[in-house]
């Protein structure tokens, strides 16, 4: 095989919770009204970013229309509930008609107010929440990357719905899965409460080809599920990883810390933040960007994560990877992209939840992409008509980086299927202009914040109690 992004010995990749790319970085660029430095696909000049604009909208029950809006200055709180994620609500957000609705904007996408203000009967705060995106100065660590590097304006989540489904897909591309009550095999397209997702991950490819130490790959987790010695979320989803000799994968994020300080990061680090849940102190605040939470606390770990790359000794030799699992039911104009490779192919497939074909992607959210190797104020994409980036994009890449046969990945047709990114490492020589990049969250005082739990919260939750009662019965 050819090695691919030869100049990289590191990949880290990081991915956090329920955000769409509207978001959190939909006016990224809307003070050169959506035309950023650089685009690696687009040949129109200037090139141009797919962010928000003021005259995009939705409509309420009596036809009202809503525009889309920037959060008040100091407040990173919103939406201060917990938006509707599962599929059905999905469906509704993405497929409600906007009819007469702006040019540039999709005529679909338009059932989010609806689905916000009917899900919250007197909501804290009010229904246009759902249409607030945080501006760049409130969001400096996220945007400043986006900026400073390249991000991805049309990276979907892998599926229209939940976290749990989409984190399966990130590892295993696909979310076919065994219900622990049940032991029935299905493929998944909400969070069940108590499944297991049964098929082999990426890991467990490198692991089978000769990438089976700590030095390939580790897992590093902010936090163990409370009354666990054991599971960490990742770990928690995938019996493929729960084996003993899976053990030395995985460590705390401290390590990981330790690791970028002295230069022995493995080839490749997955991320878990901090759910911001204990027994102790539940829905205290977490560093994951889930709503509802304050964000600030989630751009503080950013910041961490990208200071102790940038400031290591290898720098000059890793690619930081940004991303958010699916879009939490926060708003985002840009259509769901409709060509997805089912799993399976042309084979027979699972049973499938909500009866769902498994043949679009979620709802776009942020992908920012980090290294000396890439210019400043990069946007990529597919091109059109191509079938865009997903979350199997990553295991694609990264074991073709890994040089792991693509006869011996087994891992399903989306993965087989998937676009590498590997053209975004762009330039010849490494920037030495770090120096002049300045990074820096805002202050908060999350530490002490207390928020309404979440919905992952409550899963998270369940499943800990569940490893609880597992474990009485051997004592």
């Amino acid at each position: 095989m050819t090695p691919i992004m030869p100049q990289i010995k590191h990949v880290v990749h990081l991915m956090l919770e329920n955000r769409s790319l509207d978001n959190v970085l939909g006016w990224l660029y809307a003070d050169t009204n959506n035309r950023p430095p650089v685009n690696l696909i687009d040949v129109q000049n200037p090139p141009v970013y797919n962010g928000l604009e003021t005259t995009f909208y939705n409509l309420d029950a009596e036809n009202n229309q809503h525009f889309v809006g920037t959060t008040p200055a100091g407040n990173t709180t919103i939406p201060p509930l917990d938006p509707q994620e599962i599929f059905q609500h999905v469906h509704t957000q993405c497929y409600t008609p906007l009819q007469g609705g702006p040019p540039a904007a999709s005529p679909e996408m338009g059932g989010f107010y609806l689905d916000y203000a009917n899900s919250f009967a007197g909501p804290v705060g009010s229904a246009d929440d759902i249409m607030m995106a945080y501006p760049p100065e409130s969001l400096p660590v996220l945007n400043g990357l986006a900026r400073n590097y390249a991000v991805c304006d049309k990276w979907f989540a892998s599926v229209p719905s939940q976290t749990f489904c989409n984190r399966a897909f990130a590892a295993t591309g696909n979310s076919i899965g065994t219900n622990w009550l049940t032991k029935e095999s299905q493929a998944w397209v909400n969070n069940s409460l108590f499944m297991d997702f049964t098929s082999p991950t990426h890991w467990n490819v490198l692991s089978e080809n000769n990438c089976d130490t700590p030095d390939h790959w580790m897992i590093y987790y902010s936090e163990l599920w409370f009354l666990s010695t054991k599971f960490c979320f990742t770990r928690d989803l995938f019996t493929s990883l729960q084996d003993s000799s899976f053990d030395q994968h995985f460590a705390g994020i401290e390590s990981f810390y330790a690791q970028a300080a002295n230069g022995t990061l493995p080839a490749y680090s997955f991320l878990e933040p901090d759910w911001g849940l204990k027994f102790w102190k539940l829905g205290i605040n977490g560093n994951d960007y889930h709503p509802p939470c304050n964000v600030s606390s989630g751009e503080a770990f950013v910041q961490q994560v990208y200071n102790a790359i940038s400031q290591g000794p290898g720098w000059n030799e890793t690619l930081l990877i940004i991303t958010f699992d699916e879009h939490g039911g926060t708003y985002d104009h840009y259509p769901i992209n409709t060509n997805a490779t089912p799993p399976w192919g042309q084979s027979t497939p699972p049973v499938c939840e909500c009866d769902f074909g498994f043949d679009t992607f979620g709802v776009r959210v942020p992908a920012v992409f980090i290294s000396p190797w890439i210019q400043q104020g990069v946007v990529f994409r597919q091109p059109e008509g191509s079938i865009p980036f997903d979350h199997t994009s990553i295991i694609a890449t990264v074991l073709n980086w890994m040089q792991v046969d693509p006869d011996k990945w087994n891992l399903g047709e989306r993965v087989a299927n998937a676009p590498t990114f590997e053209g975004i490492l762009n330039l010849t020589t490494p920037r030495t202009d770090l120096s002049d990049i300045q990074i820096k969250a805002n202050p908060s005082n999350d530490a002490t914040q207390t928020m309404p739990v979440s919905d992952l919260q409550m899963l998270i939750t369940a499943r800990a109690w569940r490893h609880a009662a597992d474990l009485n019965k051997h004592l």
